[in-house]
């Protein structure tokens, strides 16, 4: 038993060495930004890379009335991913797709334009989009 214990704290260690997270901010809406209402504008996110390619991670909407979402990310490379998203809540009705594109500005801070859709139409037939800016930081 004790074996068992040294190897499972052995692995979780080398696992979390080895592990990279990310803190993100995301501008909601750029076009209207307001620097008076930050707090109102960001959505705060934390991830978790799995592997060199798929990330894990939770983000705090902006919006008070809205739950946390969950995402996904695959990394086509260094800089280019896939995203998939979707609030905790009514899971199917909520999933968002995007890509987006992350580059190093300085050292482990990164710069992350991207954009994401809706999954689902809306009333009109229209897919609903938006492009957000972040800032994340890599540790």
């Amino acid at each position: 038993m004790k074996k068992m214990l040294l190897t499972a704290a052995i692995a979780f260690t080398s696992l979390m060495a080895s592990a990279q997270f990310m803190v993100s901010a995301e501008i909601v809406d750029v076009e209207n930004f307001d620097t008076e209402n930050l707090s109102e504008q960001l959505d705060m996110s934390f991830g978790y890379m799995v592997n060199d390619a798929f990330m894990l991670g939770a983000t705090m909407p902006a919006d008070d009335d809205a739950d946390f979402r969950v995402f996904a990310r695959y990394y086509w490379n260094e800089s280019i991913y896939l995203t998939a998203n979707t609030s905790t809540e009514d899971f199917s009705e909520n999933l968002k797709f995007g890509a987006g594109y992350s580059f190093s500005a300085y050292g482990n801070f990164y710069v992350e334009p991207n954009y994401t859709f809706d999954l689902e139409e809306d009333s009109s037939g229209e897919r609903n989009g938006n492009f957000k800016l972040g800032l994340s930081y890599r540790f």
